[in-house]
């Protein structure tokens, strides 16, 4: 069901830049565009691998058996200089275009006021002081301040790691709740707000130079260095060692410089950079076969030497999609919802069974409740998406297919349960409240939100030892790090009048329990580089509990190490050194 709100007041919609005031500043801070590396000219690529300690070594033996005039030694030398330049070039090429094809994560166009009017523009022409307008389903071009926002809600998952939206207001308590980051997505609601910052300046560019760090050499980069540079000593020091015994029993001093550039020539291995090559350049491809790009033939043996492994939690060993994953009621306690992602496809379990019809009934009650004090939708499959795919609020699009799982199809109910009124969800009250009609004509109330709003003597025609249950089964399911929501309902002769009337009375359905669930291949992963030696770390944006219950189920938090501190960390304790080495906690 599509939301609807009230018009952003005149207040709200200035007259914006004029279009000589925004070329002044496109001009003066540049374009709304994240910064890019300097392209690297095939020469420079190519000067790059000749400059390798060992090629400079093979490089000096061909210019001396061209002295010595042993030409077939030259070409074969040469030969191999040439197959390791070739190769690394090609590759590093290749992995070069292939994260170029990745696009960036901007807005490919906006919305801003101009000179009073609304007007689409690139996302590169927005500038500081620019008026955005945003809808629902688009993405932020830069940062800014909102100046009003209707039932704004954000999903900052890109910058944050967090996997649940973020309500917007203009009004909160928190000065991050008033403000926008490029590159996030408005999943609901509508805003105007000003830009504040665009380009590299911005929060999405910030973090975009921080991924261009000077290149170091890897282990095995430093360890043939150190080769070639024992190699070349050893060897001219062995050679003048030669020539000048040589020279002291009488031989001629041509005879002896060409021994001794012979045993230069002897002395190098001109096959070791081919072979290491040729390994590296295997183990790229093995790499490339299971999708991931390699951008440096170096970087492969870097692998072999991890010991600590940190990974994002949001989309990396999680899906990236909500999904309703238990759900509690009063009388029979708590049951399993099976299936992955949007799809409506699942079954309800009770300890590994199917549960009796009054479990069901009742769940089914819950689920009929959440799917109708609902804003968003479920796209069905299409030739663009071979998924289901949510539009609008991910959590209330896990509730639709919650719904779906247990034979209420989403849009049925709202053809036969019409809504005629409704208290909107905002970030002050964390709840929400609809009035349906029924076939049989009378009125429906449905309220769901956070359980420390819902769960109150005010609102719940419940008993204190019910609602404390309540509380209790809420918070256990908290500290395993799912997002809770509590459920109600209650009937009415008529619309009440004033709405918010509705809020009262009512009774308590039961508790859904969501989250982002761990990928199949999650857990397998984890185990594999345990296997090898590598200690995995989750450094996450999302709340700790929630953190900490994916990195138990994934095996990245065990027993053995469940209490330590290294193995789950927050960005920021990162970044203040707070965390100890976790090779080193044991």
């Amino acid at each position: 069901m599509p939301l609807t709100s009230a018009p952003l007041s005149g207040a709200a919609r200035a007259t914006g830049l004029s279009q000589e005031q925004a070329s002044q500043l496109l001009a003066e801070w540049g374009p709304n565009e994240l910064s890019e590396q300097r392209r690297i000219s095939l020469r420079s690529r190519i000067f790059a691998q000749l400059r390798d300690p060992l090629i400079i070594v093979l490089l000096a033996a061909v210019a001396l058996t061209v002295a010595t005039g042993d030409y077939a030694d030259a070409v074969v030398i040469c030969v191999v200089v040439l197959f390791n330049t070739t190769v690394g070039v090609v590759q590093e090429v290749r992995a070069d275009n292939a994260v170029a094809a990745l696009s960036a994560m901007t807005a490919p166009a906006a919305r801003v006021l101009r000179g009073g009017t609304e007007q689409e523009v690139t996302s590169s022409a927005v500038v500081p002081g620019d008026v955005l307008v945003l809808g629902e389903g688009d993405i932020v071009p830069a940062d800014a301040a909102l100046t009003q926002a209707a039932a704004l809600l954000i999903d900052e998952s890109a910058l944050t790691g967090e996997s649940v939206p973020v309500d917007k207001d203009v009004h909160g308590t928190d000065p991050h709740t008033g403000q926008l980051q490029a590159g996030t997505v408005v999943l609901r609601g509508r805003a105007v707000a000003t830009v504040t910052a665009t380009g590299p300046r911005s929060a999405l560019g910030m973090i975009a130079a921080s991924l261009h760090p000077r290149q170091q050499q890897t282990p095995l980069q430093k360890r043939l260095a150190g080769l070639g540079r024992v190699l070349a000593l050893v060897t001219v020091g062995l050679c003048l060692l030669v020539l000048v015994l040589g020279l002291v029993r009488g031989q001629s001093l041509e005879t002896m410089a060409v021994t001794a550039i012979s045993l230069v020539v002897a002395a190098v291995p001109e096959s070791l950079p081919a072979v290491v090559t040729l390994g590296l350049a295997l183990g790229a491809r093995r790499m490339a076969a299971r999708n991931a790009v390699v951008r440096r033939l170096s970087a492969v043996e870097t692998l072999g030497s991890v010991t600590v492994l940190a990974t994002d939690k949001t989309g990396t060993l999680t899906e990236g999609r909500m999904v309703v994953e238990r759900v509690w009621t009063a009388a029979h306690g708590t049951v399993t919802l099976t299936g992955a992602g949007y799809e409506p496809v699942g079954e309800i379990l009770t300890t590994g069974r199917h549960p009796e019809p009054a479990t069901r009934d009742a769940v089914r009650e819950v689920l009929i409740a959440a799917a109708l004090c609902n804003d968003a939708s479920l796209i069905p499959p299409g030739e663009a998406d071979a998924q289901w795919t949510p539009l609008g609020d991910p959590t209330e699009a896990a509730l639709l297919t919650a719904a779906a799982k247990v034979g209420c199809t989403p849009d049925e109910l709202v053809r036969t349960h019409p809504r005629v009124d409704e208290v909107p969800f905002d970030s002050i009250r964390k709840r929400m409240t609809t009035i349906h009609r029924t076939p049989s004509g009378t009125i429906e109330i449905y309220l769901k939100g956070a359980p420390e709003m819902v769960l109150d003597a005010a609102l719940l025609n419940e008993s204190p030892a019910s609602l404390e249950h309540a509380r209790k089964e809420a918070a256990a399911l908290s500290a395993e790090g799912y997002r809770v929501l509590a459920i109600a309902s209650g009937s009415s002769a008529r619309i009440p009048v004033p709405i918010e009337e509705s809020e009262s009375g009512l009774r308590l359905l039961g508790l859904t329990a969501i989250s982002d669930p761990p990928k199949e291949a999650a857990t397998a992963t984890v185990q594999a580089c345990r296997r090898a030696g590598i200690t995995p770390v989750l450094i996450t944006g999302d709340h700790p509990a929630t953190a900490r219950a994916i990195a138990e189920r994934v095996g990245i938090l065990t027993g053995a190490d469940a209490t330590m501190p290294s193995r789950v960390a927050t960005g920021k304790e990162l970044a203040a050194g707070q965390i100890p080495d976790p090779t080193q906690v044991r």
